[in-house]
């Protein structure tokens, strides 16, 4: 894969400094793996898959990303002794400043079962940006395609060594070993905190496990272009709660009716342009938008649009390949999490898992589906052969009827378990200062209060930003002035022909009231003085009730 191309999948995945949200949504630091059953793939809280890999007795965790193709180590008392070839490269992502630095050198590595005498890597001496050796995870591992014009084996090229032969990554490096096998490598990601506390996980090199071995029937979808570095396929869309999203692909060169998909295990979730994020949400019973809010992701996005849905509905997502869907699991759809408001509670709310992939969607690539789609999937990455062209192959894992089950048992563990939920619009008033008119489908009751003690939704700058779902419509919920309103404008004469009416009523009294004053004035002489009482009416200043809240968001790629 062309280097320049895996950039931002590499970036996305460091770019959180792996904070991480445990399955019960309370923040923590990052924990230790859960090991698979087969001793193949950690699983670091449903946002990192590593693999052990061996060098000069030490089995260091390196992360598995099919969007690079490189190899890095960086171990906190270093990988030991190795061949270097003196050659520096330096592994830039993001806009530059995040970075890995070090010397390119050899070593006997061994990893899945397989051993390469002189394996090329890069020796960190120099990191910026990315924690070092963060909860044992000590490298990076590169799934994707050999290039000549970039990484390792370009670096070598031009200094004058053998890069395609010394250059090779982890995994030509093991399909020219066995050259009687298969150019392809296949892996299953297990999931943390379902009803089962699925710990199988699996990375198969030139061979299936026995457990998936009807993968090798299942459709083989092509990359596209045929000519890609990449993991890029076609799509023909997808659904949500049974309904196609409204989705065109951003690229003409994309056949009609197609999108652009990558394939990243180096993107914790879904990533696509933010308006598709929008119809897959705004599709969901309760679903409500907060517009460069307060509230956090829980995974990185190029915006502070959090979509806030009701913890406890599923959203039924399917990925369609070919004609054939994909459903994922609700749970890999919406996350928990808790948070501080302004008012000092802690609150629980899930929030979307799809995010804003930013730049990153706006070029010929319409979505990245990363860990959170393929944990979903048994999946085959072949890198073809003379007579085949690079394809990848699924086989689905989820049961929509299970997963859906599996999500209402877990949500209610976790529910009982953390603060108590109050629904989105609620929540989006408190920790943003943003009202929804009462009745909505945001689930928030009618006439319910705002902090400043006023009615929801009683001005136009409380309600922009906010967007509501209601079946499959996004919804403008801001309120119009009642000035501005046809329909209200003409019964103005009439409201004020009543006030005018009430007006004179008001004055004829007081005329005879002051004729009577006088008159008992007149019968009983002076009256005694008194003093009058005003009591003022206490007034909805909302700059003195609506208190500020100015969190530091550390969801950004920049952070």
């Amino acid at each position: 894969m062309l280097f320049s191309a895996a950039l931002p999948a590499v970036f996305l995945l460091f770019s959180t400094k792996l904070w991480l949200v445990a399955a019960n949504g309370r923040d923590q630091q990052p924990s230790q793996p859960s090991n698979d059953i087969d001793d193949d793939i950690d699983n670091f809280s449903n946002n990192r898959y590593t693999a052990a890999l061996t060098i000069n007795g030490k089995i260091l965790n390196v992360i598995l990303d099919t969007g690079s193709t490189d190899l890095w180590l960086n171990p906190y008392d270093g990988v030991g002794s190795f061949e270097s070839t003196g050659v520096v490269k330096k592994l830039a992502y993001g806009q530059g400043d995040t970075f890995v630095n070090g010397t390119v050198g050899l070593a006997e590595m061994s990893i899945a079962g397989h051993t390469i005498p002189r394996q090329a890597f890069i020796n960190v001496t120099q990191i910026a940006g990315l924690d070092a050796c963060a909860s044992g995870i000590c490298g990076l591992m590169g799934l994707g395609f050999d290039s000549p014009t970039a990484g390792i084996e370009k670096v070598l090229t031009d200094a004058g060594l053998d890069g395609p032969a010394l250059g090779k990554s982890v995994l030509s490096s093991i399909f020219d070993q066995n050259p009687d096998k298969g150019r392809f490598f296949a892996f299953s990601l297990s999931r943390l905190g379902d009803a089962k506390d699925t710990a199988d996980a699996s990375l198969s090199i030139a061979e299936y496990d026995d457990k998936y071995a009807e993968v090798q029937w299942m459709a083989k979808r092509p990359v596209f272009p045929a000519t890609a570095k990449s993991w890029h396929i076609l799509s023909d869309g997808a659904t949500v709660n049974g309904a196609s999203v409204p989705w065109s692909a951003n690229d003409a060169g994309t056949p009609s009716g197609q999108l652009l998909i990558g394939l990243d295990t180096g993107t914790t979730n879904i990533i696509v342009r933010p308006e598709v994020r929008d119809s897959i949400y705004s599709a969901v019973p309760g679903a409500v938008l907060a517009k460069n809010s307060s509230l956090k992701n829980t995974h990185w996005s190029s915006d502070h649009d959090v979509w806030v849905v009701p913890c406890n509905t599923p959203v039924s997502f399917s990925a369609v390949f070919g004609g054939q869907p994909y459903p994922m699991h609700p749970l890999d759809m919406t996350e928990m999490r808790t948070q501080k408001g302004p008012d000092g509670t802690t609150y629980t709310y899930c929030v979307g898992a799809v995010t804003n992939g930013g730049t990153i969607t706006s070029g010929k690539t319409d979505a990245l589906y990363g860990d959170s789609f393929l944990r979903n999937v048994y999946t085959v990455f072949s890198f073809g052969d003379n007579t085949t062209s690079p394809y990848i192959q699924f086989l689905s894992q989820t049961n929509e009827w299970e997963s859906t089950q599996d999500f209402a048992h877990v949500r209610e563990q976790q529910l009982a378990k953390n603060p108590p939920e109050i629904s989105p619009a609620d929540l989006i008033r408190i920790f943003d200062g943003v009202s929804v008119g009462g009745g909505s489908s945001s689930g928030s009751s009618s006439g319910s209060s705002s902090p400043s003690g006023s009615s929801t939704g009683s001005s136009p700058s409380c309600t922009s930003g906010i967007t509501k779902g209601v079946s499959g419509n996004l919804l403008d919920a801001a309120v119009t002035s009642s000035t501005d309103s046809p329909t209200t404008s003409k019964y103005v004469p009439i409201i004020i022909g009543l006030l005018a009416a009430n007006l004179l009523v008001v004055l004829l009294l007081a005329v005879f009231g002051v004729m009577g004053f006088v008159r008992s004035r007149r019968s009983v002489g002076r009256t005694r003085s008194t003093t009058v009482h005003y009591v003022p009416t206490k007034t909805n200043d909302d700059s003195l009730l609506r208190p500020s809240f100015a969190e530091e968001r550390p969801y950004s790629d920049s952070a």
